[in-house]
């Protein structure tokens, strides 16, 4: 009796079940065929009944612009593919519904192929996979493009067909409550999915695997919409990664549909332009919170992009929280750019983050504005020499080991990040060719988390050149300490500054650019300089210069710690042959940790046994030693603010 009477309740609840699904087969779906039609009638007449589960099952389906419906699941079977026409006649014309827009200029239509217009508590759901035939409307990859941000290439339109291309692929508007969970949007022909004056969207577990080497190939694209959830997502992108809008215009007002409360967790995102670009448009973003992601490839890890064009009015961009990311193989991790007037960027925090980049973060802006109360809370920034993937000399701006330059903000604080802003340093230099010491000091410096700056003298050769990419991968700084090690004021005096910088500075800084290693300060052999000289050294793009030898008992062997530093820096020295008293140099680290000033201290070699202008490895270790216990880091010369 149990048994039959589970069986019926089984048989109920299967009767149950059968009547909410609606398989595209019944309406009509066959493999090989425009399936548009019969997923559209699927999916009206699941609304019609109240609600229900459209199911998508194994198998490509070929189709056209598809509307979802209120109430309704879209659901894809492990196995399903729905594929996008490449036809024209297959898709939603532009005037399909009064909000829609395209974007001539960038050659892409408002048609889509699947929209979500005016709807309620609907889904796209499961294991399935929807491709937008992306690559189908393009030619072939321009490797060479001029726009060296699209570090795989950049497809270029046919030049033998009549131009079609389809514009956002999921494109939501004017819509509550929608879900988006699990599924795989593949090669989409503009922007992934486009969210429009929504309010309440889920997003999870979604992968987006686009052609990288389309342009406005955005991931998520959060328009205007309001309640924004997306975690465990997986981006690939010849775009954006995320592009948070506040675009005001097609029917959309700002006092209705404010861009805010958008929770960004626990995604991966491979892009060519921003990971997260915040900003475009005339209206308000707000209460944005970027938690526990990794940004990986971008030219711009986290970008703020507030204004345009001048003279319009641009986004106001308020509470932004960016907390445990890592923003890698970047050419910026942070930047902000506005070219009007009329815009905001306003309470911006970074917290726990982790950055790797060509350059430093960035915030600069033109007319009367500036971004105000900007905070980086213990984050640190990893300089790379290049980037693995297509790398470009292109990539705009000096390279530099610096935490931030350009920040041009009304109240910036950064706190216990690195390198250091504003604190207490310890620089250390060594000069010459003391290539084999040099290499084997690596490990002691790893060991107490200091960075040295080595300043090399003659030739780079292969030689020269393998190690300094060994000591600058390690985090190390490079600086040039001459090709012939001339005196500088003397060879300026009688050759003139530009003979002086032609055959004693050129050959060694193009050598180190064409090698990928950063170059950005300058040692003066034999301490020889003056006023003269270090204004010709920063004509010539140098950051700083190392400039005299001062005692260790002299009040300035200790230097205020300023943002920025000084030009030039004057060096107390360490030797085995210079009567060094190692408890001095020790009482100075501690004192420059207790009264945030910078300690430069200059050496040739390093070695235990070591004799005349070198550093003993047992003074190294206790001076490095002595500057982690007392918190003063050990930084390079271009690290410095």
């Amino acid at each position: 009796m149990k048994r039959i009477v589970l069986s019926l309740v089984l048989l109920l609840f299967a009767g149950i079940a059968q009547a909410a699904v609606y398989p595209i087969t019944k309406y009509g779906a066959r493999r090989g065929k425009m399936a548009t039609e019969a997923i559209q009638k699927a999916l009206d007449a699941a609304e019609a009944a109240g609600g229900g589960t459209v199911v998508v099952p194994k198998g490509t389906w070929m189709t056209g612009t598809i509307w979802l419906r209120s109430h309704v699941e879209l659901h894809l079977e492990k196995g399903a593919v729905l594929k996008g026409s490449v036809h024209k006649e297959d898709y939603n014309a532009n005037d399909a519904f009064p909000e829609n827009f395209w974007a001539n200029p960038e050659e892409w239509s408002g048609a889509h192929l699947v929209i979500a217009y005016r709807v309620e508590d609907a889904a796209i759901t499961g294991e399935g996979v929807i491709d937008g035939s992306g690559p189908a409307f393009f030619g072939e990859c321009d490797e060479d493009s001029r726009f060296p941000w699209y570090k795989y290439g950049l497809k270029l339109h046919p030049i033998d067909r009549s131009w079609f291309r389809p514009g956002p692929m999921v494109a939501f508007f004017l819509s509550k409550n929608l879900r988006l969970e699990g599924v795989t949007l593949k090669d989409t022909p503009c922007w992934t999915v486009h969210t429009r004056a929504c309010e309440g969207i889920d997003i999870r577990n979604v992968t987006i695997d686009a052609d990288r080497t389309i342009a406005n190939s955005d991931g998520f694209s959060i328009d205007c919409t309001r309640n924004v959830t997306i975690d465990g997502c997986t981006i690939r992108t010849g775009d954006d990664g995320f592009a948070i809008r506040a675009c005001y215009r097609y029917q959309c007002r700002a006092d209705d549909y404010p861009c805010e409360n958008i929770r960004i967790t626990n995604c991966d995102v491979w892009s060519c332009c921003y990971a997260v670009r915040i900003g475009i448009g005339t209206g308000i973003v707000r209460n944005v919170e970027i938690e526990n992601c990794r940004f990986h490839e971008s030219s711009f890890g986290i970008g703020f992009c507030p204004a345009w064009t001048p003279g319009q009015r641009g986004v106001y961009i308020d509470d932004i929280l960016v907390r445990g990311c890592d923003v890698l193989e970047c050419a910026r991790p942070v930047e902000s750019d506005a070219l009007a007037d009329d815009w905001r960027i306003r309470n911006v925090t970074f917290e726990n983050c982790r950055f790797e980049s060509l350059m430093p973060i960035s915030f600069t802006s033109s007319g009367s504005k500036r971004p105000e109360n900007i905070t980086f809370r213990n984050c640190t920034r990893k300089h790379l020499n290049a980037l693995r993937v297509r790398h470009h000399m292109g990539w705009g701006g000096e390279r530099s080991r610096k935490f931030i330059e350009g920040a041009d903000v009304e109240n910036l604080k950064i706190e216990n990040c690195f390198p250091a802003e504003g604190e207490g340093m310890l620089v250390l230099t060594f000069d010459d060719r003391n290539l084999t010491d040099w290499v084997n000091a690596l490990p002691l410096f790893e060991k107490y988390d200091a960075h040295v700056t080595f300043f090399f003298s003659g030739p780079v050769d292969n030689e020269a050149t393998g190690v300094m990419k060994r000591l600058s991968e390690a985090g190390h700084s490079i600086g040039l300490h001459g090709l012939n090690h001339a005196k500088a004021d003397e060879e300026v005096a009688a050759k003139g500054a530009a003979l002086f910088y032609k055959e004693e500075i050129e050959p060694q800084k193009y050598a180190c650019q064409v090698a990928y290693v950063p170059v950005t300060s300058y040692s003066y052999p034999y301490c020889r300089h003056n006023g003269e000289t270090d204004a010709l050294f920063k004509q010539w793009g140098f950051s700083h210069v190392r400039g005299g030898q001062v005692s260790l008992d002299d009040d300035a062997v200790l230097i205020p710690s300023v943002s920025p530093m000084p030009l030039s820096l004057d060096s107390a020295f360490a030797g085995e042959d210079d009567g060094t008293d190692i408890e001095k140099i020790l009482s100075l680290v501690r004192q420059a940790a207790a009264e945030k000033k910078v300690f430069v201290l200059s050496s040739h070699g390093i070695a235990p046994d070591a004799k005349g202008n070198n550093m003993k490895t047992e003074w190294l270790e206790k001076i490095l030693a002595t500057a982690k216990a007392c918190g003063l880091r050990a930084v390079g010369f271009d690290e410095l603010p």
